[in-house]
């Protein structure tokens, strides 16, 4: 059995979401999987041991039932960075913790899943880098590559750095108005070059929404009604920052989303509140008026204040968007559908057992 490691070049490629969406379909297919992080770069404590955010969450969706110390044994917070700076040989063991956890997970599976740190590189200094880590389990790497106008330069790059452990490519977040690109030159390009291609997957509005709590806490904002309804999703952001009849004409373009307002702008509130609005973002840290926080109670759209003016809350949303996790419930059987339209899953499981 060799083990699959799921691996990108820069964090939010979609490397977790893969992993559970593959993880699923094997064990849909009667495998009994594994699955470990070697290196988790997400410090959060569990029961009073230190482990990775991603790692205890997929392992609980794969119904894994190993120790955390094992599926994930090496943590970087800041204190292995210090000390990894000042003693060489602080990181001398690494490997070998991790052969040993590995040897662990792998009794009675019939497939492992291996999960990357945020990119290749991460831990080079300590010699537990992706390579290193793919050499000492003798798995074949995936990479989970994020669509760009540079992804060959990067995915060359990544076989170069990365030599024989290179298993293929999948290719996460392609456009629709890149898609021919991609089907036409890039794939055949990367094929020629001797690198497989196990699937790329068309942009989902769904797989990169955010729920209105972890907006909310992200912006650093507070909720103010609607606190039973801080799980649905956003898909989009529009600004409203018009006159009344204008936003509402504006606002009904599009579904699920979030508005981002003055909070001091009522009109423009109650015209969001008249379309498909998910939640409403209210700036400068203005409190509603109460004809509008209770027409927003009413409706089940919850309203988020922030400190900031609108400008800087428009740049933080546009941080935020492509660059959220998958930890909503409601994601994981759009994971799993979407891996198994797009993604050679046969392809996977042969490279497993050659």
């Amino acid at each position: 059995m060799i083990p699959l490691f799921f691996i990108s070049n820069q964090p939010f490629s979609g490397k977790s979401s893969m992993c559970v969406g593959v993880g699923k379909l094997f064990a849909e297919k009667g495998l009994r999987v594994g699955y470990m992080k070697p290196v988790g770069t997400l410090p959060t404590r569990v029961g009073g041991i230190t482990t990775d955010e991603d790692a205890q969450y997929i392992s609980n969706i794969l119904g894994v039932k190993e120790e955390l110390e094992d599926i994930c044994p090496i943590v970087l917070t800041q204190q292995y960075n210090r000390e990894g700076l000042k003693d060489k040989n602080f990181s001398k063991g690494f490997i070998d913790l991790i052969k040993n956890s590995y040897n662990r997970i792998q009794k009675g599976k019939d497939i492992i899943i291996l999960e990357g740190a945020k990119s290749i590189e991460d831990g080079y200094f300590l010699g537990i880098s992706s390579d290193k880590i793919c050499e000492s389990l003798g798995a074949k790497a995936v990479m989970v590559i994020k669509y760009s106008s540079e992804i060959v330069d990067q995915v060359l790059y990544a076989k170069q750095f990365l030599g024989s452990c290179v298993a293929g490519v999948i290719i996460n977040w392609v456009p629709r108005s890149q898609l021919e690109y991609v089907e036409e030159l890039i794939v055949p390009f990367l094929v020629k070059n001797k690198i497989e291609i196990f699937g790329y997957i068309v942009s989902d509005k769904m797989l990169s929404s955010v729920s209105i709590k972890e907006m909310s806490e992200l912006l650093g904002g507070q909720i103010i009604c609607a606190q039973d309804k801080v799980d649905e999703l956003v898909e989009t952001f529009m600004v409203g920052a018009m006159g009344q009849e204008q936003a509402l004409k504006f606002f009904r373009r599009k579904a699920n989303k979030a508005v981002i307002t003055g909070g001091d702008r009522a009109d423009v509130q109650l015209a969001a509140l008249e379309t498909p609005t998910k939640c409403l973002i209210l700036t400068g840290n203005f409190q509603p008026s109460t004809v509008v926080l209770g027409r927003a109670e009413e409706l089940g759209v919850p309203m988020i204040l922030v400190n900031f003016d609108t400008l800087t809350a428009v740049e933080k949303v546009g941080e935020i968007i492509g660059h959220v996790r998958f930890h909503e419930i409601k994601k994981i059987d759009k994971i799993v559908d979407v891996v198994r339209e797009y993604v050679g899953i046969n392809k996977l499981m042969e490279i497993s057992k050659k």
